[in-house]
């Protein structure tokens, strides 16, 4: 008798591991589906380009015949005030728009909608301005198991896929910018890739260069003084506190 119970308590106690452990996995599967039909319904609020032409890698200047999203940021900004951007790079999940909190942590776990999720947002660095105007404007995003929000970043670990996307494109409501990629590697959060104040212009060229020459790949690009760059950082798992980055000069489209 004492064994029977035994087997039954032993048989209940697995069956409630079981269903908890479906109960989680079910819990992130809605979540993730409710990131992606959010991020999805998006498409009232931009339209973006479809074919969109190869931007050429050797092309200098920056070339002017790319067909640019579509945003209203008036609907954009009356469901969030945060919204600063809108990040689009061909051939990639990453299409979405760009918010910024008073810090760090808000829009790790928030939707631009400010709904909670694990998806969270692309968001900006609560340290920049808003508008791409400082020296290194910073953006953050999760890299998501289905390959939404900065997934698709790693891609520039690979040569082909670095060759053929030169640019980024970034559309605020005052301006539109195509961020020419020169640099993309995993680093350590003790990196000062992240930095956004320079002691003078010469640290702040040498900080540029620092980055080129981390990079698992070159692009021939010319810094200056007045260079603005954006740094797109999400995780990465090769090592405790990895993040794969990458570095974008910004060429403002007039």
């Amino acid at each position: 008798m004492k064994k029977k119970l035994a087997l039954y308590l032993l048989a209940a106690a697995f069956l409630c591991i079981i269903l908890f452990s479906a109960w989680q996995l079910f819990g992130i599967y809605f979540e993730y589906h409710q990131g992606e039909s959010t991020y999805d319904d998006l498409t009232q609020y931009a339209v973006t380009p479809s074919p969109s032409p190869t931007l050429p890698p050797e092309a200098t200047p920056v070339p002017d015949d790319t067909v640019w999203p579509e945003v209203d940021f008036d609907a954009l900004k009356a469901i969030n005030s945060d919204v600063v951007a809108w990040i689009y790079l061909e051939d990639t999940h990453i299409n979405y728009p760009v918010v910024q909190g008073t810090d760090n942590e808000y829009y790790l776990n928030r939707l631009y909608n400010r709904k909670g999720n694990g998806a969270g947002s692309i968001f900006m660095d609560f340290r920049n301005s808003g508008k791409f105007t400082d020296r290194n404007s910073i953006l953050y995003g999760h890299r998501m198991n289905n390959g939404t929000m900065f997934a698709n970043l790693s891609n520039y670990s690979n040569r082909e896929f670095f060759d053929e996307h030169p640019y980024i494109l970034i559309i605020t409501p005052d301006a539109k910018y195509k961020a020419e990629v020169f640099s993309a590697y995993i680093a350590n959060t003790t990196y000062n890739s992240w930095d956004t104040v320079f002691d003078g212009d010469d640290k702040y060229l040498e900080w540029l260069e620092g980055l080129r020459a981390r990079s698992y790949f070159s692009r021939d690009v010319e810094f200056s003084p007045e260079s603005r760059v954006v740094t797109l950082s999400t995780c990465t798992y090769e090592f405790e506190n990895a993040r794969f980055i990458v570095h974008a000069l910004l060429h403002e489209i007039k």
